[in-house]
């Protein structure tokens, strides 16, 4: 019998109320089922815009090789929006932005309905809207996809608040919302407005300058600390106080002081503009159709190094002041490295801001004449024609060309007579290098230098006559040092690399033999065969194996020096992108010693793991440049002068690496009663020496009176730069008694000297200059000039 109660049963112990729970329990799980439910449909329906605004483009930061950012390019909408992952942001900048904007980010769905409901009390109160509710969630959602600021907007934005919720993590939200955040000023993302105000990434931002940026959003024109440093201060000590942090009041003034200095309103660096131009192009050629920056984040770093970029610069500046009245106004660098073909140093121009001397020109690819900088490529086709380095090539003043006459001279105004080919390149002697053009052939010439790489050359095929030995062909510092590169890698030919791809060397292909390419390098590194046209030449003198060639275009606008160690190749061209006549004559000592002091740099200390890195430091036939000789040379004993295998009078003996099985016969010109000289070479040392006819001194073949310059039909051209008084034509002769008369157009001008020798005066017209000595002998030729 039940006491104390009812007749009922007693009602359980987990009831509401004595009523069964089934129906609130159905309805709470409905509910859940049908929040379920929208939230996978939210996941699964199509959301295009997201699609598009993840794969928006971002900012280009280029770095260097050690991580240095060089440059910031903006996203191709023009915005400087700058991509961090969000672990690389320090944690304390992260939790001031949280807090200005969304203090229960990791509590909520996408919607703070506690958020919303206090907003709604405030704006009530003030009778006019003071607060909103927005998430972190809801402004990426508003970013998207924007609505009007309306009712249906804000429905609108929460409900794509949810599904971005439903799709993506709390931290993907955050990071797509922190390098995204609208600063103003054509600045979005966290990292682009830290670099554009401070100089500093998101990863480099401490709290104070962190608080100064997080209250920008709310009103970029009244908080942004370049423009109202005082507003953004007192914003960045209230919201300090409200993420319960300590403000330091002092650390937020200076910070908001160094975004409102002068260069605060954009703090982005730009090194190496000329470099990263390229580089940013290479980008994007390398991936057809994508956005830059569209894989954010994750570019390799570029090969320039900036370190070495700064000091080749100050180089270049300190080198140009010394030649500031010269109108030598500007000029370029260009440093890589031999296995790889890495651009390690890139330098366009001396300044790119000086517009004066118009500093935005690239000097690595504009082009000009090159002087004598053709030349090593020059040989390096003879010796795979058949010539060796023992060759005897005339030094001599020779006509080339057809009608139109061509005669050049040396650097030093001097000639040598029979010169090796050594000694030829090594002295950079014009005339050998211009009879060696003339055996090869002008067309063989351009072909192989297209081959080279030479697209100048093929722009301009079929126009250079045999000027181009001497460099009349206009061609880019990008185009020699490549080429250049090509000796010491053994015939290899790379390609320029502008960003840093682990072990990839490169693409490479072969131009040329490795015995060329190992004896152009010897030549060059060759400081004896060297004296004969430039003396001990102290600026290319190093403790290392290092090969040079330098240029000087005519009138010395362009001058230019070419190096190479084992290791790297660089060029450097000085000169002006005017035009102008340079005043006086510079030479290519200064742009030498630019060249000889970077490889020093590059070189570095000594790395014991690079067997006979700096080798003697001499330089001569087995110079160590080139390595171990290839095993198409052998070595062989010749006669410092006639270049053939030595024999029992030579006076001077060398070794020479010439192609196994080249071996010429001993020497002629050498026999036991003195030295018999070809006859192609009487005047020349007859001239030289003051050698007169029956004076003791080498033999010659008997030869009859005759003019062997000019040569008949030729045409000659007065230089418009020198007074016509100043100028005159080489007569020279072989045969005649001493002192033949000279006439021209039938007026005596005066007596051949002891060499057969006279200068005729230079005057436009038709003329014929006659020669006749005392035994009757006479000879006349007809020349013009224009």
């Amino acid at each position: 019998m039940h006491k104390g109660g009812s007749g009922g049963p007693p009602a359980p112990r987990w009831g509401f109320g004595g009523k069964t729970p089934i129906v609130p329990l159905f309805l709470l799980l409905c509910a859940a089922g049908l929040l379920l439910g929208l939230f996978a449909l939210a996941a699964l329906l199509p959301y295009p815009e997201l699609t598009a605004f993840r794969a928006r483009s971002y900012s280009l930061v280029l770095r260097d090789r050690q991580g240095l950012v060089l440059r910031v390019f903006p996203a191709e909408d023009g915005f400087h929006r700058e991509w961090a992952d969000l672990g690389e942001i320090p944690p304390s900048v992260v939790r001031i932005f949280l807090r200005a904007e969304d203090r229960r980010f990791y509590f909520h769905g996408g919607v703070d309905l506690l958020a919303v409901l206090g907003s709604a009390l405030r704006n009530l109160r003030a009778g006019r809207v003071v607060s909103g509710a927005s998430t972190i969630t809801m402004q990426l959602a508003r970013l998207i996809r924007p609505h009007p600021p309306t009712l249906r907007g804000k429905i609108a934005e929460a409900a794509d608040a949810l599904r971005l919720e439903a799709r993506l993590s709390k931290a993907e939200i955050l990071e797509l919302w922190i390098n995204n955040i609208p600063f103003g000023s054509n600045i979005e993302g966290l990292s682009a407005m830290g670099r554009a105000r401070f100089g500093r990434s998101a990863a480099a931002l401490d709290e104070s300058r962190a608080a100064l940026l997080a209250v920008v959003p709310r009103r970029p024109g009244r908080y942004d600390p370049a423009r109202n440093p005082g507003e953004a201060v007192a914003a960045a000590l209230a919201l300090s106080v409200r993420c319960g942090l300590v403000p330091d009041e002092a650390a937020l003034r200076a910070a908001a002081a160094e975004a409102a200095a002068p260069a605060g309103s954009d703090r982005a660096p730009f090194f190496a503009p000329h470099f990263t131009g390229r580089a940013a192009a290479a980008f994007k050629a390398a991936a057809p159709g994508t956005a830059a920056g569209a894989v954010p984040g994750r570019l390799p770093r570029t090969t320039l190094d900036l370190e070495l970029q700064t000091y080749g610069e100050e180089l270049l500046r300190r080198s140009l002041a010394e030649l500031g009245d010269n109108r030598v106004t500007n000029g370029a660098i260009l440093a890589i490295e031999n296995d790889t073909g890495a651009v390690r140093l890139y330098a366009g121009s001396a300044s790119w801001f000086d517009d004066a001397v118009s500093g935005k020109i690239d000097g690595v690819r504009i082009r000009n004449q090159s002087g004598s900088c053709l030349k090593p490529f020059l040989y390096a086709l003879a010796l795979d024609s058949g010539f060796t380095p023992a060759e005897i090539l005339p030094d001599l003043p020779t006509v080339f060309g057809g009608p139109e006459a061509y005669i050049p001279s040396n650097f030093n105004r001097r000639f040598n007579g029979p010169v090796r080919l050594r000694v030829a390149l090594a002295s950079s002697l014009n005339i050998p290098a211009v009879y060696t053009l003339e055996r090869l052939g002008v067309e063989a010439f351009e072909d192989y230098l297209v081959s080279l790489g030479f697209d100048s050359i093929a722009d301009t095929r079929f126009s250079h006559g045999t000027g181009l030995a001497l460099g009349n062909g206009e061609v880019s510092l990008e185009e020699l040092v490549r080429a250049f590169s090509a000796f010491p890698r053994g015939g290899l030919l790379p390609s320029l690399r502008w960003w840093e791809a682990g072990d990839d060397e490169g693409e490479a292909r072969r131009v040329m033999s490795p015995y060329a390419a190992w004896v152009i390098a010897d030549i060059l590194s060759d400081r004896a065969s060297r004296f004969t046209g430039f003396g001990p030449a102290p600026a290319l003198a190093t403790d290392f194996p290092a090969m040079f060639k330098t240029g000087t275009a005519n009138q010395f606008q362009h001058i230019w020096a070419l190096g190479a160690s084992r290791r790297f190749t660089l060029g450097v061209w000085m000169g002006n992108f005017s035009g102008e006549t340079v005043i006086g004559r510079t030479g290519s000592s200064i742009p030498a010693r630019i060249a000889a002091e970077l490889l020093r740099v590059l070189e570095g200390p000594e790395d014991p793991a690079l067997p006979d890195r700096r080798g003697n430091g001499a330089g001569g036939p087995s110079g160590p440049l080139g390595g171990p000789p290839p095993e198409t040379a052998e070595g062989v004993l010749i006669c410092a002068l006639s270049g053939m295998a030595a024999g029992p009078d030579c006076g001077g003996v060398l070794r020479e690496w010439l192609p196994r099985n080249r071996r010429s016969g001993p020497c002629t010109w050498h026999h036991p009663g003195g030295l018999a000289y070809p006859p192609e070479y009487q005047a020349w040392l007859e001239e030289r020496f003051r050698w007169g006819r029956g004076a003791a001194g080498p033999s010659f073949a008997d030869a009859a009176g005759s003019i062997r310059l000019p040569v008949s039909g030729s045409v000659y051209y007065l230089d418009p730069a020198l007074p016509p008084e100043a100028q005159a034509l080489r007569l020279e002769t072989a045969g005649f008694a001493p002192e033949a008369a000279v006439s021209l157009d039938g007026i005596l001008q005066g007596v051949l000297n002891s060499a057969g020798v006279y200068a005729l005066p230079l005057f436009r017209g038709r003329h014929r200059v006659t020669v006749e000595d005392e035994t009757g002998a006479a000879a006349w030729t007809d020349f013009e000039v224009r």
